[in-house]
This record gives C-alpha cells, sequence and structure tokens, in this order.
C-alpha cells in the first residue's frame, strides 16, 4: 500500500513573503539553484553558523522568544501540497528525507492552543502548559544559568558532564536548543486551509543552511506555466523538475 500521509522527500517552497507573485518566486528559486544553498535570513549561502538568539521581552506563543537560524521543509506528499502552496506558493526544491535526516533535520514539537474555547479555561494543558513551560525557563535561566556565568560549551559531544556546572550548562543547551528551538505552538480551532493553521506544514527543521549539491536533489518544483523555460535556463535540472499540483 502507497503511504499517503508522509512523504520520502521534504519540500522547501520559497515564495512566504508573496506567494501569488509567480515571477518573484521563479528568481528566488532561481537563486537557490545557482548558490547551492537552501538559506535562512539574511539568506548568505554557504555553511553558517549554529545561532540561537533569546529576545526575553517577546513571547514563546509568538515564536520569537528562542529564534534559532534554521533552514525549513515540509514533511508532504506531492499530490496533496495545495494548502501548503496557497501559504508558500508554487515555486521550490526538495531533497531526500533521509539526505535532510544525516544533517541534523528534523520534525517540529508542535503544541495545540484552543483560545476561543470556555471549555479549555482552568484547563493545565494548551496555553497553560505552554506558558508554564516558558515560565519556568525563564526562572531557570534567571536563578542559574545566568548566576553561575555559564555561557559556552564545557564538554565533547557524548561526553557525560563531569561537575555540576558541566553538567547545568550541557542541560541548558539541550532544553534550549533541542527542546524549545523546535517547539512551536498552533491554534487547533483553525480551518485545515487557514494561514495560520501552522500544524498542517508538518514541518521540520535544519539548524544553519542546507548546502547542497545538483545530484542532491531530489525535485524542482515550479508553476505549470514555468517548467518549459526552467528546463531551457537551468538545463543541468531539467530530469527533475516538476509542475506544482
Amino acid at each position: 500500500m502507497i503511504n499517503q500521509y508522509t512523504s520520502s522527500e521534504l519540500f522547501h517552497l520559497v515564495g512566504r513573503s508573496h506567494p501569488d507573485d509567480h515571477e518573484a518566486n521563479y528568481q528566488i528559486l532561481l537563486k537557490v539553484l545557482d548558490s547551492y544553498c537552501v538559506s535562512h535570513p539574511p539568506h548568505v549561502p554557504g555553511v553558517s553558523p549554529h545561532r540561537i538568539t533569546t529576545n526575553w521581552d517577546k513571547s514563546i506563543f509568538t515564536g520569537e522568544l528562542i529564534v534559532a537560524d534554521v533552514t525549513c521543509f515540509c514533511d508532504i506528499p506531492y499530490d496533496t501540497l495545495g494548502i501548503h502552496m496557497r501559504k508558500y506558493g508554487m515555486f521550490g526544491i526538495s531533497f531526500d528525507r533521509d539526505f535532510l535526516i544525516k544533517y541534523g533535520a528534523r520534525p517540529v514539537i508542535y503544541m495545540p492552543m484552543r483560545p476561543s474555547d470556555p471549555l479549555w479555561w482552568g484547563s493545565i494543558h494548551c496555553e497553560t502548559l505552554i506558558r508554564d513551560i516558558e515560565q519556568i525557563w525563564r526562572g531557570y535561566r534567571k536563578q542559574v544559568i545566568d548566576p553561575m556565568g555559564l555561557t559556552a560549551k564545557t564538554r565533547s559531544l557524548c561526553e557525560e558532564p563531569t561537575s555540576p556546572q558541566n553538567a547545568v550548562s550541557a542541560m541548558d543547551e539541550v532544553i534550549t536548543q533541542y527542546f524549545l528551538a523546535f517547539l512551536k505552538p498552533f491554534n487547533s480551532e483553525l480551518p485545515d486551509d487557514d494561514p495560520d493553521n501552522y500544524y498542517m506544514e508538518r514541518e521540520w527543521r535544519r539548524f544553519g543552511n542546507s548546502p547542497f549539491q545538483p545530484n542532491d536533489v531530489r525535485h524542482v518544483l515550479v508553476a505549470p506555466a514555468f517548467v518549459a523555460r526552467l528546463k531551457n535556463e537551468r538545463p543541468l535540472y531539467s530530469d527533475k523538475i516538476l509542475p506544482a499540483p
């Protein structure tokens, strides 16, 4: 039986800012193909540093409290990309899921909210749980990490921490980088095709840029009217080009 729920290839679409501007999105796609790199803002191609920014005046609910430099992909089968393309345009690139896993890509952690449902008032789940996680982390940083002055990595990869200071520093790294940086609240009351229903994106993230070689590319996705043009202008990818479904 063919799996219609998940995909063996993960897509990155380039038109979030202007999903209906086909020409602008085509030009962005050309830059991705020519630079051999899917990049995060400010979109400097090549290998990028592993960086996380904490904005203390922001909230975890908006995704702005902890902002990691990541590149993003969606786990959506080709034939069912329609909803996603209405938000991100019809131009993009895909890679085998195993290729991205090799370089650290993994799914985000979705947490549901129900902001308008009175039956959930007073619940220890949903918004209350997310808010509690945020406050625990804020207190942990203020009461433990900051007073100890632990700002740098102090152990080798896969090495057990050998002191209380090393253990606290390592735990802070795990919580911030590998949990909170991948935490994504979403409004579970929204319909499937709502632009802000992030759960439908089935997002995967990878720290930093995602450099690639042409052979690493599984497919290049373009609006149907651009298929012949792309084959003519970038023949290197001609056998990988697919019209957007």
